[in-house]
């Protein structure tokens, strides 16, 4: 304990101007985001069906919707506050704490291997806040309203799962990251940028094709008279549709959902399983918000303003990471004097 003591002295402080800031900004937004999530709450303790949707919109379907968005919205403001304390206590106690930690474990000049063990110190110290809320969101508020269909034992494998991913690409990509930093000097935001330009494209591919059969079961769609009706939709809107695909969505919620992937001539549709139970037309209209995004380039749009955006955010974390404006930034976030690259992005990112 004595060690423990004196190691935990020797962490700097938090604490200056660009702290304070940082700490007033979050609260105030996120005490104004609270007060939106009030006015909504207000709003779900309605019984009345609006006006504009008497007649269109049954009277049982309503309040069991307002049920279950008040549910959610209560389950959410608890959810919320901890989170808000909990990345409070994080900022000042946990996360420089945890990197003299790695800092200690891996040694000087050891940068991939130190960020690395931060990261893992930092992802498993948030496991007791994240698994409890995760529980309690699938097994207690969906439960009660009957959309979990997922078991206790295919919860915890999917976090397995999903651990196992985040290291294999958190151990590829960081490393990655931190080497087109360093090796191509005060230029490397470009760099960076075509880097993460082209991770993005390959994961549009790995997602769907990769990842997600981990986790659910695709199948060729099974009924011939709808898959004749989509085709013959997206033919109308030429959309350029080569496979359609139901996946077992059923085996954990009772929510529905469709999208698309691919690459230009090549779409594929893919429908839950829970969609099935439908009316074709009700399909089709829900296919037809979908394929209506893609008619009018909005996925396209999204990816030019998300790629602008990140090139903003590079070209400007460029331009300070090796200014004293920067160093101050880590210095009062208790990192002291490293120049850690996943550090520096944290902080200017923050």
């Amino acid at each position: 304990w004595s060690y423990l003591a004196a190691f935990s002295e020797s962490v700097p402080p938090v604490g200056g101007p660009y702290v304070w800031a940082f700490v007033g900004f979050t609260s105030a937004l996120h005490c104004f985001e609270q007060y939106l999530e009030l006015r909504q709450l207000k709003k779900n303790r309605e019984t009345k069906v609006p006006l504009e949707l008497t007649g269109s919109v049954d009277e049982t379907k309503f309040l069991e919707s307002q049920e279950y968005q008040k549910d959610k919205r209560l389950f959410g403001f608890v959810r919320d506050w901890t989170s808000f304390v909990f990345d409070k206590a994080q900022l000042f106690l946990v996360t420089p704490w945890a990197w003299a930690v790695a800092s200690r474990i891996c040694g000087p000049g050891a940068e991939y291997s130190t960020t690395l063990l931060w990261f893992l110190i930092l992802q498993w110290v948030e496991k007791p806040i994240n698994i409890p809320f995760s529980l309690y969101s699938n097994f207690v508020i969906e439960e009660r309203h009957g959309f979990n269909k997922m078991t206790m034992g295919l919860f915890f494998s999917d976090m397995i799962k999903s651990e196992l991913l985040t290291y294999v690409f958190g151990g590829l990509l960081v490393p990655g990251l931190i080497w087109i930093v360093r090796y191509f000097g005060d230029r490397f935001y470009i760099y960076l940028w075509a880097a993460c330009q082209l991770l993005m494209f390959a994961f549009m591919w790995i997602y769907p094709n990769v990842i997600q059969p981990m986790f659910n079961k695709f199948e060729t769609l099974k009924d011939e008279s709808l898959k004749k009706e989509i085709e013959a939709l997206a033919a109308e809107v030429n959309f350029p549709l080569t496979k359609l695909f139901q996946i077992d969505g059923s085996r954990r919620s009772g929510h529905s959902n469709a999208y698309f992937f691919g690459f230009w001539k090549y779409k594929r549709i893919v429908l839950y399983d829970t969609l099935l139970h439908l009316k074709q037309e009700d399909i089709l209209a829900i296919l037809c918000h979908e394929l209506g995004h893609w008619k009018f380039g909005h996925t396209l749009v999204n990816l030019i303003i998300s790629s602008v955006h990140l090139f903003t955010l590079f070209s400007l974390f460029g331009t300070v990471m090796y200014s004293e404006v920067s160093k101050n930034m880590i210095r009062q976030f208790g990192y002291g004097d490293t120049d850690s690259v996943m550090v520096s992005l944290m902080v200017f990112m923050l």
